[in-house]
């Protein structure tokens, strides 16, 4: 079990930061804590002093913000519990996200029992009778190719140890997984053909992994796409799993990272430094919704079915760690969508119902949070559906929401006041900026005009290309913004010049597409598709 698996309990329910990292960002709220344990020690307490704080965001049901000591009134208020060690002592505070509430809940005491660890994962995939586990994570899901993870493998007659053995599989030997799972003696097993023969395989149990995806083919060297260099692109690569069909990079080109499908409950990152690839879990058992990277950091956002919005930071090395930087109760229901601003210093988040203080409709909100101090920077609202794509200018100032209310919003980032409102007529599926912010290209969900450009954030339409079929679902701009990439539903990408507006050429994938990026550098487009793939499409060098 590695260092963060040992730590993760406790940091799901709080941030954790000890005095030499208080470099990072604290909910502003900490300071009406700490003026009041001032008040009432006789003296100054700053952070600096504290040997550890804690805090966690919480929707509380009234005025004593789940002080038992407390008498409240009202109703639900949005706020914080700050656990404060200073002088071996910690003391227990409670502050309203407006700051106009502080509750003093008394002190805890220092060597008390580190919280109870949760229940051990059993996959999500097996049915609920299935009562010998807790049963192991799965990175294979049916319809993909799988291998030995090791040495060979028995092909059993019967989901059961005790199956009759119609074949041992060497490793190296891929097969189809066809079926399944079935959950039994502790065990996940799957029906996969062989072949032409088909029988049981264990995925794995009692800590062991017995079958993983297929390798996929090592990634060549590779020319820096542009228009020309397009026509000759081709499936260099492709990753399979048990993953979601979407996928955001690193500012730097090396790190992809996929959110993990139910029965994973991961983070998959891929380091394509590392040929042939393999997968690193990040292990999340509450259900992954979306991600993205934060620009210039080691850093994935994520945003939970449940509602919640994590912010961690990985690190390599012989131990690969990964620790948790932010925990905020965003949203009733899961995360729609993700957006950074360029600098890093702002997320955005998007969900049916936003949880904050602020007055406005918090039905489809998004909210604005400002990343240094961990503050609610402004409430969005005014979609009547689900907001589905975020895209921040890249000066920062603008930002720009589309939803299934057919609706683009366009707010200024700094106070979430409303810039303007475009009805695209139909529901919004992607939204992206172009490099150079002076574009704004649209996805949307119907069959003719279905992807669409501005020329500036409020802007005016310059150009309505006509993707050869329904479904766009993803659009991205190349590095330079000469390019943009389209994915369709119906199972392609097309690929358009932004300055003569023509099409360049169409890759058809045999799969429905659902989201479709340029790497930063230039160079791959990667597209995942519902088959559990990734692709990486590009042209090696030297050709054309």
């Amino acid at each position: 079990m590695s260092i963060a698996k040992s730590r993760i309990c406790l940091l799901l329910l709080f941030l954790w930061l000890a005095a030499p990292a208080l470099g990072q960002g604290a909910p502003s709220q900490i300071e009406s804590a700490l003026s009041d344990l001032s008040a009432r020690l006789g003296r100054t307490v700053s952070i600096g002093d504290l040997s550890e704080w804690r805090w966690e965001q919480k929707q509380f049901s009234d005025s004593a913000l789940g002080c038992a000591s407390v008498n409240g009134g009202g109703g639900a208020l949005l706020g914080y519990e700050f656990q404060l060690t200073y002088s071996a002592v910690v003391y227990d505070y409670r502050v309203s996200a407006d700051n106009l509430i502080v509750v003093y809940c008394g002190e805890l005491d220092p060597n008390r029992a580190a919280a109870a660890p949760s229940a051990q994962y059993s996959n999500r995939l097996c049915d609920a009778a299935a009562s010998d586990g807790p049963y192991m994570r799965s990175s294979v899901i049916f319809g993909i190719e799988a291998e030995a993870a090791d040495s060979f493998l028995n092909l059993r007659g019967q989901p059961s140890a005790a199956g009759q053995i119609l074949q041992q599989v060497p490793a190296g030997l891929s097969f189809e997984v066809t079926a399944g799972p079935d959950c039994a003696e502790g065990y996940v097993w799957w029906l996969v053909n062989i072949g032409g023969q088909t029988g049981y395989i264990a995925e794995g149990g009692d800590g062991a992994t017995f079958i993983k995806p297929k390798d996929p083919i090592s990634l060549p060297s590779r020319e820096v796409l542009n228009s020309s260099l397009v026509a000759w692109l081709q499936e260099l690569s492709r990753v399979v799993g048990n993953f979601q069909p979407q996928h955001a990079w690193s500012s730097d080109s090396v790190f992809v990272a996929l959110p993990g499908a139910r029965g994973s409950d991961s983070i998959w990152l891929y380091d394509l430094r590392k040929q042939p690839m393999s997968p690193q879990l990040l292990e999340y058992d509450a259900g992954i919704s979306t991600l993205a990277f934060r620009p210039n950091r080691p850093e994935v956002a994520f945003g939970s079915v449940g509602g919640s919005a994590h912010l961690w930071r990985f690190e390599g090395g012989a131990e690969f760690r990964r620790d948790e930087l932010l925990f905020l109760n965003a949203h009733g229901g899961a995360i729609s969508a993700l957006g950074f601003s360029a600098d890093g210093n702002r997320l955005v988040s998007a969900g049916p119902v936003a949880y904050t203080q602020v007055e406005a409709d918090r039905d489809f909100a998004a909210i604005v949070w400002d990343l240094p101090t961990v503050a609610q920077q402004a409430v969005l609202s005014g979609h009547q559906g689900l907001i589905r794509a975020i895209a921040f200018h890249p000066d920062g100032a603008v930002l720009a929401t589309g939803g299934d209310d057919g609706a683009i919003h366009f707010w200024d980032a700094d106070n979430g006041a409303s810039l303007g409102l475009r009805d695209a007529g139909a529901p919004v599926t992607a939204l992206e900026y172009s490099p150079d912010g002076q574009l704004l290209a649209i996805g949307l969900s119907r069959v003719s005009d279905n992807l669409l450009v501005l020329d500036d954030s409020p802007g005016a339409q310059i150009a309505s290309y006509q993707m050869p079929t329904a479904g766009l679902k993803s659009v991205s701009f190349s590095p330079d913004g000469s390019m943009l990439v389209a994915g369709a539903a119906e199972g392609l990408f097309s690929v358009w010049n932004t300055r003569s507006r023509q099409l360049i050429v169409t890759r058809e994938t045999g799969a429905a597409v659902q989201d479709v990026s340029f790497s930063p550098d230039g160079s791959l487009i990667a597209v995942s598709t519902e088959d559990h793939a990734l692709s990486f499409y590009g042209v090696p060098l030297g050709s054309g």
